[in-house]
């Protein structure tokens, strides 16, 4: 939870203010305030930019899920299946028939 100073402070300033800590910047602001900007920021769009938008966030989207199933993968059952192949190779011998 916000101090009681810190949600005082976000009143006088409007609603917004930026916190450096570390040389980072951080940008702390209202829910209201938030979904204002970014309501304002789609509707500014042309249909062409919010298609390639829904797009692009789309492809980031699927991108995350392949990402997520990769890590997701067993690899143990690969190391099975290698330890399998490997034994069935040292099974088998050549002859030289005459």
């Amino acid at each position: 939870m916000l101090s009681k100073k810190l949600k005082e402070v976000l009143g006088i300033l409007g609603g917004q203010a930026i916190l450096a800590e570390d040389n980072q910047l951080y940008i702390l602001t209202t829910i209201e305030k938030f979904k204002k900007n970014n309501h304002q920021r789609i509707e500014s769009l042309t249909k062409q930019e919010l298609i390639d938008k829904i797009n692009n966030d789309i492809a980031s989207w699927k991108a995350k899920q392949k990402e997520k199933e990769i890590k997701e993968i067993d690899l143990s059952n690969f190391e099975k299946e290698e330890n399998r192949n490997q034994d069935i190779r040292q099974e088998i011998r050549y002859e030289q028939l005459d």
